[in-house]
């Protein structure tokens, strides 16, 4: 539990560091289409795939609130980890399209489902109140670093067919994530264990105040879904060579931003950070449907990191502050669980959409979507949000 204005205590250093080592699972994900690729996959085949993976951490996601609330931030954690190494490892049996790989994806879901609630939901317990967003955005730094892993293993030697044998290895090093989970003690006093009833969850998550924050995650989590599944193999497609180098502009617009403004949506209010943020995406899509050259699709991933950047960050403090603390594991259960529902919904239909008419139509319709989301947005949160802002949350 936060007791001062202090950030970086030992327990959020001890987070950091273990969601660090399990955000290698994470991030490794936009090369899988690429050995999808190899193994003769379509555009829809690699979304439908990718999906599953959405789908299952999508149908789990009350169980995990329900464990996070009741059970605990750690053992949910640790579950989470054991689940995401397993099924890393199930990609060394892969070896064509079938049911084996869409299994992977759906235990991979669920572990990233447990994972990506569990983390944040510990970080907004352990970060001081007055600075949720900006020990949000620095704590989600450390899940962000390891995208440069995707450019990194073509340096390393591994070609797209080797793939196969580089997940089974990325499993085994996220185990050591473990290491320093172990060494945290469930933190009291901001969230009770007992007591909870279905009503108070429903209510709390059916606020008013929310309907903005969860509408802008959709459009938000719709771009990046569709982002992280398409832009390397779309890359690819147009000839441009080591099409994975943009994960490090997206990483290194990302993790820049947080460093060098990760005060301002506090002083600001981050409400007021969401429409230029999600602008910088929109024109990081608009830039890969246009892109001709490996210039082009850099300048794309850094607009797309420095979007990410401030995003996510403002959207998950607004989930934190509009929700009271008792549910707060189910709110972020929730907030994520919308990242599967955008995932699960557009990325196949972005993936049909470029199988039929190409993929600079797909990049432009995600594009004009998220322009027709963000406008959605600003009517409802003029209409609803002032009351989410005001409201003490206790």
């Amino acid at each position: 539990m936060a007791t001062s204005d202090r950030l970086f205590t030992r327990p959020l250093v001890y987070l950091s560091f273990a969601h660090l080592i399990q955000g290698l699972g994470f991030s490794s994900m936009p090369l899988l289409p690429l050995y999808l690729g190899y193994l003769g996959a379509s555009r829809t085949d690699m979304g439908l795939i990718m999906a599953t993976g959405s789908f299952g951490g999508l149908i789990a996601r009350p169980l995990i609130g329900w464990s996070l609330d009741s059970w605990g931030r750690r053992p949910t954690l640790i579950l989470g980890t054991l689940l995401m190494a397993a099924a890393l490892q199930l990609v060394g049996l892969v070896t064509s399209v079938g049911p084996l790989i869409y299994g992977m994806r759906f235990v991979f879901g669920i572990a990233v489902g447990s994972l990506f609630t569990g983390y944040y939901a510990f970080a907004a317990d352990l970060v001081p109140p007055r600075r949720r967003t900006e020990g949000l955005a620095l704590f989600g730094i450390s899940g962000l670093v390891p995208l440069a892993i995707n450019p990194a293993i073509g340096q390393m030697g591994f070609s797209v067919s080797e793939l196969r044998w580089f997940f089974p290895l990325l499993g085994g090093i996220i185990l050591l994530s473990l290491v320093f989970v172990l060494q945290l003690s469930e933190p009291e006093g901001e969230h009770q264990r007992e007591g909870i009833t279905l009503e108070q969850v429903r209510s709390g998550l059916l606020e008013r105040s929310m309907w903005p924050v969860w509408w802008v995650a959709i459009v938000f989590a719709s771009l990046v879904s569709m982002y992280m599944a398409f832009s390397t193999v779309a890359a690819e497609s147009r000839g441009i060579a080591r099409p994975a180098l943009l994960w490090l502009t997206y990483g290194g617009g990302a993790v820049g931003v947080r460093l060098f403004g990760a005060r301002l949506p506090d002083r600001v209010g981050a409400t007021r950070l969401v429409a230029p943020s999600l602008v910088l995406y929109i024109a990081a899509v608009l830039v890969a449907a246009a892109a001709d050259s490996l210039g082009g699709m850099l300048l794309s991933g850094l607009l797309a990191g420095l979007g990410h950047g401030y995003c996510f960050p403002v959207i998950a403090s607004q989930v934190v502050g509009r929700s009271p603390a008792r549910i707060r594991g189910s709110a972020l259960a929730m907030f994520t669980a919308l990242w599967e529902v955008a995932a699960v919904s557009f990325t196949p239909l972005f993936g049909m959409v470029s199988d039929a008419f190409g993929d600079e139509l797909m990049f432009s319709a995600a594009a004009g979507w998220a322009v027709v989301g963000l406008l959605t947005w600003g009517v409802m949160e003029q209409r609803l949000g002032e009351a989410g802002r005001t409201l003490e949350k206790i």
